[in-house]
Order: structure tokens, then C-alpha cells, then sequence
């Protein structure tokens, strides 16, 4: 007698990736449990990863212990308060998750050359009173104005496949860092001084590096980064190529009449100079632009024999040429404009890595008070967002499962 065949339905189910995807959830929950020293922190922290993941309409404390099956949200609150667990850890865990998850094949890459782009960003978490670590009245675009809210800084990693939060940074107003007994009352710890958002980016981007593919990191940033020469001049001490934005009125020649980056373009940048190109894939599909981008004099450096160049780059909408937006860059001399534009193009995935952390992990749902609460809730969405982003990236890619497990992935920068 011969065994039947085996009967296969020919399509995946709904159901079956669903069930694969669990799989998958438990596999990474059990690898990041090592992180937590304690067998019922272990289950919290798990639980509470679910919870991030699971359709509820908020991903408060409450709601978290509900769907754990708790009685009341204790639990979750010694999670992001008194438990021990190192929240940076989790962070380097997510990283290394999420740069292998989305690795890319360098023949085709986000940015020149087949490389990833490393885009920060800030978002605005409205707050009330004054007990919340950082909380102030300052501007958040994300919010729309000046408010009452906490102010993180965000990195993302984004390539072709893909595009995850890897760091973050709790940004402290100067009336907070003069003030000892609120650092305290909020558990900042001791000795933390005032530090602008560029500067707490270019911590991140120290501690991102080791992860990263060695020669294959370009650097977006919005202008509160782009405008800070100091920002420009420490990737540039790193060998960091990048396109960053830059207000109107930004000096680019110490020259009367040519100092300003739009008074410049305005007087040299010819309608028929204007290239339409696309800035790389969106949710939206392709997105053209107009672009004008020009090579920059710089008397440090000679041109030719492997130097790297400085562009000045506008961009401007088809159908609205009045309203333009400007950036510096700096990299090889022989990448492409084609390419080239596409690093700025790919600024947009940090606030899609931060809208699928807020909308599909709770992100803004958090309502600890502390400085490390606020990290250790971040660290735990970050893992959560991360794992949609992976699935879904190897879903379309046809994989399944790490290659290794991400505590064990090495690189240099």
C-alpha cells in the first residue's frame, strides 16, 4: 500500500499566517526575555508586548492588564517603574532585530550606492501638569504649535524593504536640568545636563553605528539637526555622508548676495535646470519632485582623486514651484543626482515608523511620570513596531525567521 499524497491547499490562508506570525512573536519574546533577569518580569514584559500588539483602542495600563488577564494594571506599572531591567538594553536588542530584519541587498538600496538611510526625527507626547519628565511648553510639528508635551528624538533605519525606530532620546528643557529637585521628583538621574536635540542625535548615532553595514549609512535629518553646523561637522568627522534640511535663509557663500541658500537659487537656478525625479517609493507610490542640485565650491577640499563634494539641493512640487525646499549634502563626489535626491526623499520613513508605533503599538498611549518609565515605554513599542515591520518585510520577501538570533549579530562602522 502506498501513502496518499499529502493535500495541500495551494494558497495561504489568512488564518495560517496569522498563526505564523504568533510563532514568530513567541520565537522574539523568548529570545528578548533574556533581558529580563526574573521569571515573572518575563511574563510581564511578554504580556505587555502582546498587549502593544493586540487591537485595543488604547494601550494604556489599564487596557494592558485586561488583556493579560490582570485585575488591576500594577503589574504593568512595576514593569515600567520599579522592576530591574535595563531599558537599553532592550533598545540594543531591537536595534540589531530590526537592521537584520530589514537588510538590504546592496545592489539595490534606499539611498546611493546601494545604502541605508539613517533618518531622525522628533515627535511631541501632550502632557499635562508639570510632573512628567520633560514636560514643558515648547513647539512640536507633530502637534502643531506650542503646547504642553514631552519631546522625544527619534532614529529610524530605512531601507528598501522597510523602515524601523532603532533609538530614541528623551529631550529635557533648560528648566528642567536648572532644576535639581524636579530632575529628582521625576527620577532623572543625577548629573544629566542640558543637551540640545542635535546633540542628543549625535549620541544616537554613535551607539547605531557599531549595528550598521560598514560604508553603507547616509544621513537624513529634518532642520532642527540640518541648520546646526556642529550636527553637519560630527558626521562629517565620521565619515557620515548625508542630505539634510535647511531653512531659507541658511548661508551656503560668505558672499554679499549669494549667502543665502534661496536668494542663491533664485538667481541661478533656470526653469529648464529643473530635473523631475522620483524621491524615492511611498505609501503613496512614487512620489516626483522637482529637483535643482548644484555642487558647492569648498576651498578645504580639492576637486577630484576620490574627494568628497558638497551639494546645494532644492525641491520643489510640480504643481507648486513657488514653494520650495532646501538642503545641504555631502558625500562622494561621483554619486549620482539620481541618488542623491533620494536621501532627502527618504525622510518621510521616520514619521511612518513613528505613525505605526502610535497607531499600531500605543507609542503616545503611556502614562508614567519618570524619566526611565518614558524610556522603558518606548523600548518595549520599539519592539513591538519592529516585529510588524520584520513580518511584514519577510512576507513580501517570501522568508521566514531570522537568519540568526539578534544577540548575535556583529558589524562595524
Amino acid at each position: 500500500m502506498q501513502a496518499p499524497l499529502l493535500d495541500i491547499p495551494p494558497t495561504v490562508t489568512d488564518q495560517e499566517r496569522a498563526h505564523e506570525w504568533a510563532d514568530e512573536l513567541e520565537n522574539l519574546l523568548a529570545e528578548a526575555g533574556r533581558i529580563f533577569p526574573r521569571a515573572d518580569l518575563r511574563r510581564r514584559a511578554a504580556a505587555c508586548v502582546r498587549g502593544l500588539l493586540a487591537a485595543l483602542s488604547r494601550k494604556n495600563g489599564w487596557q494592558l492588564a485586561e488583556h493579560a488577564g490582570d485585575a488591576t494594571p500594577h503589574g504593568q506599572q512595576h514593569l515600567l517603574s520599579r522592576a530591574r531591567w535595563d531599558a537599553d538594553e532592550l533598545r540594543d536588542f531591537v536595534r540589531r532585530y530590526a537592521v537584520q530584519g530589514l537588510d538590504d541587498d546592496p545592489a539595490c538600496g534606499l539611498g546611493p550606492d546601494g545604502a541605508g538611510v539613517l533618518v531622525l526625527d522628533e515627535t511631541g507626547f501632550a502632557k499635562k501638569g508639570r510632573t512628567s519628565a520633560g514636560v514643558a511648553r515648547q513647539f512640536t510639528g507633530c502637534l502643531g504649535g506650542v503646547f504642553g508635551c514631552q519631546v522625544g528624538v527619534l532614529a529610524a533605519w530605512a531601507t528598501t524593504r522597510g523602515h524601523a525606530l532603532i533609538d530614541r532620546e528623551l529631550y529635557l528643557p533648560k528648566e528642567w536640568t536648572d532644576d535639581p529637585r524636579r530632575c529628582q521628583a521625576a527620577h532623572v538621574p543625577e548629573g544629566t545636563g542640558f543637551a540640545t536635540k542635535p546633540r542628543l542625535a549625535e549620541r544616537m548615532i554613535e551607539r547605531i553605528l557599531p549595528d550598521l553595514p560598514e560604508g553603507r549609512v547616509w544621513i537624513a535629518a529634518d532642520e532642527v539637526y540640518g541648520r546646526d553646523g556642529r550636527f553637519r561637522a560630527f558626521l562629517e568627522a565620521h565619515r557620515l555622508p548625508y542630505a539634510v534640511t535647511v531653512q531659507a535663509n541658511q548661508t551656503v557663500l560668505p558672499r554679499p548676495g549669494w549667502r543665502h541658500i534661496a536668494r542663491l537659487v533664485e538667481r541661478t537656478a533656470a526653469e529648464q535646470d529643473w530635473a523631475e525625479l522620483p524621491a524615492g517609493p511611498s505609501q503613496l507610490d512614487s512620489r516626483a519632485w522637482q529637483w535643482w542640485v548644484r555642487r558647492v565650491p569648498d576651498p578645504d577640499t580639492e576637486v577630484g582623486g576620490g574627494a568628497w563634494a558638497r551639494w546645494i539641493i532644492a525641491r520643489r512640487r510640480p504643481d507648486n514651484p513657488a514653494e520650495r525646499d532646501y538642503f545641504l549634502a555631502w558625500g562622494p563626489e561621483e554619486t549620482p543626482v539620481e541618488e542623491l535626491v533620494g536621501v532627502p526623499g527618504a525622510r518621510w520613513r521616520v514619521e511612518e515608523a513613528i505613525r505605526l508605533a502610535t497607531s499600531a503599538c500605543g507609542l503616545a498611549d503611556y502614562e508614567v511620570r519618570s524619566y526611565g518609565g518614558w524610556y522603558r515605554h518606548v523600548s518595549l513599542v520599539m519592539l513591538a513596531a519592529a516585529f510588524l515591520t520584520v513580518q511584514d518585510a519577510r512576507a513580501v520577501s517570501g522568508t521566514t525567521g531570522p537568519a540568526a538570533p539578534p544577540g548575535q549579530r556583529g558589524g562595524g562602522a
